[in-house]
């Protein structure tokens, strides 16, 4: 992906995103409950959330929480697209 001001482009993002979307399915697929049960470990260093332990289901169920958050979006937007243009 660039790294100047520019924007990138749709191909770049959709590149970018299958490759996000690939890694969190490799580590889905990798899930037992036993790496469920498990804890993190915390990474030093400024930023948010706070340098600590998380348990790996609350952090996958803040991954998914995301993702469908992002989705609803997505459609919300693209339903205010697809209504301008039919009126148009």
């Amino acid at each position: 992906m660039k790294t100047s001001a520019a924007r990138a482009s749709l191909d770049e993002v959709l590149e970018l995103r299958r490759d996000r979307m690939a890694t969190v399915r490799q580590v889905v697929d990798g899930l037992t409950d036993e790496k469920l049960d498990a804890t993190t470990e915390p990474v030093e260093g400024p930023g948010w959330p706070e340098p600590r332990a998380y348990p790996v289901r609350e952090c996958l169920l803040t991954v998914l929480n995301e993702e469908w958050e992002h989705r609803l979006y997505a459609e919300r937007d693209l339903a205010i697209l697809e209504a301008r243009a039919a009126a148009s």
